[in-house]
């Protein structure tokens, strides 16, 4: 190519901007200086997004999403609980504090209170409901299978100590000092057992990016541990509900658990392996898809178990659902030969999509619906204070628990072991997506809100 020839060729790719588009790159770019800071650029895009969601929503429902329609007030209680979330991310706290607070005001302030009384309880209950199934799948998916065989006793040993210790322990003070019967207590102790993975999994990857504790994998153990631990208490929990809604004779009571622990079970390993056989490669992704059928079935699982009053299997039906989907998908990944970076790459991505539906909706969600369920009004003060001491009593014989579960471990110092009983205390997500079940069993029922001595059925 000639030097002329080059020249030309460089002429037509600088080519000079019209009029037109000097003009539109001034407005576009330049004037747009919003759009040109990354800060104020979140707020315009959450705002832009706020407000198609809501046209959307009126187009759709026409007068609920309108002020008093329950889809306006759902609307609301996720625009403010990621306001609030982000306000106390700022101040150094955590954000599901802001969306706890948030429902609170919207059930409690005079002038806002039209939001959270035209959200129906059904509706609340099913949101609610939804957002532990999405808990469940993180559980499942976040489960570390070859740390588990590498640190099974370890792990095993940190995991479910302190979690039925706790529980335990919390239902003879519960007894004590509650004046509750002994199932009430020990279905409140599996409540309150299991560990925040909200709270505990971000702080323990944000010590593996830093490299702290790396060396002797203290940030993977504990969120092993952390999985492990609530699904012991999402089962102990899941079964106390089935002994103490049960309906039936005694006998009937101790017969009917088992067999929805092994409804759940089988139901979990057999839908597994028949997506293995139907073989899920279409057009869009497979990680894509898998997403979406993982998520329906997990729904019909724990929706439609409790539909046919087995309450207790649908968890369990979940989580071994995900678990077991998540071997075998593993397997027909080593089959069609990707390697095995790839085959960790689609674990992530699921587990991602899981992620930003549960960061996105139900997280915002789940917490401002919970506070939603809190009515100043008829909360006695003198009987919360009691159960806060129980609580904090709880939580101090869980720190012992937790401590002596590690403390022969040689290849940790104390300061580690400290570490690891502190990492143990959080409560969040698992309180805030079974907490209410009871609540929802007993309205369903038609039992007395408030927990009595014992539970009678007529």
């Amino acid at each position: 190519m000639s030097d002329e020839d080059l020249e030309n060729s460089q002429n037509k790719v600088k080519q000079k901007k019209t009029y037109f588009e000097k003009v539109l790159h001034k407005i576009l770019i330049e004037s747009c200086f919003l759009f040109n800071h990354k800060f104020s650029n979140k707020i315009c895009i959450f705002l832009i997004l706020s407000a198609i969601v809501w046209i959307v929503l009126f187009i759709l429902f026409d007068q609920a999403a309108l002020p008093g329609g329950a889809y306006f007030s759902l609307w609301i209680l996720i625009i403010f609980s990621h306001i609030l979330g982000f306000i106390c991310e700022l101040v150094k706290m955590p954000s599901l504090l802001g969306m706890l607070i948030t429902g609170i005001l919207f059930k409690n302030v005079p002038k806002l209170s039209i939001i959270g009384n035209s959200i129906y309880s059904a509706t609340s209950s099913l949101l609610r409901n939804v957002a532990f199934c999405v808990i469940l799948c993180r559980a499942g998916l976040s489960l570390d299978l070859d740390k588990l065989k590498t640190m099974k006793f370890k792990i095993l040993k940190f995991s479910i100590i302190p979690c039925l210790f706790e529980s335990i322990i919390f239902a003879f003070i519960a007894v004590l000092v509650l004046k509750l019967s002994f199932k009430w207590a020990l279905l409140m102790g599996f409540v309150i057992s299991g560990v925040s993975p909200a709270v505990v999994v971000p702080l323990m990857i944000q010590l593996q990016e830093t490299g702290l504790g790396v060396q002797k994998n203290i940030p993977g153990f504990v969120i092993a541990s952390s999985c492990i631990d609530n699904i012991i208490a999402i089962t102990g929990h899941s079964l106390m509900i089935g002994i103490v809604f049960n309906k039936g004779e005694v006998w009937w009571t101790l017969v009917q658990c088992p067999l929805q622990i092994l409804a759940g079970v089988l139901f979990g390993i057999l839908v597994a392996f028949f997506l293995n056989i139907i073989r899920l490669d279409h057009k869009i992704s497979k990680v894509s898809l898998r997403f979406t059928v993982l998520f329906l079935v997990a729904m019909i699982a724990a929706l439609g178990f409790k539909k046919i009053n087995f309450a207790t299997a649908g968890p369990l039906a979940v989580l071994t659902l995900v678990i077991v989907s998540k071997i075998v998908w593993q397997r027909v990944d080593e089959y069609q030969d990707l390697d095995k970076e790839n085959i960790l790459l689609n674990v992530k991505n699921l587990d991602d999509l899981f992620s930003k539906i549960w960061s996105i909706i139900f997280l915002p969600l789940l917490f401002s619906l919970i506070g939603n369920e809190i009515d100043f009004g008829k909360l006695s003060p003198k009987t919360l204070g009691l159960q806060l001491a129980v609580l904090a009593i709880a939580i101090v014989f869980r720190l012992i628990a937790s401590f002596f579960s590690v403390y022969f471990e040689k290849n940790m110092c104390f300061r580690e072991k400290i570490f690891l009983c502190i990492t143990w205390i959080p409560k969040a997500t698992v309180q805030a997506a079974v907490g209410s079940i009871a609540l929802d069993l007993a309205k369903l029922y038609q039992l007395p809100t408030q927990i009595p001595t014992d539970v009678y059925f007529h």
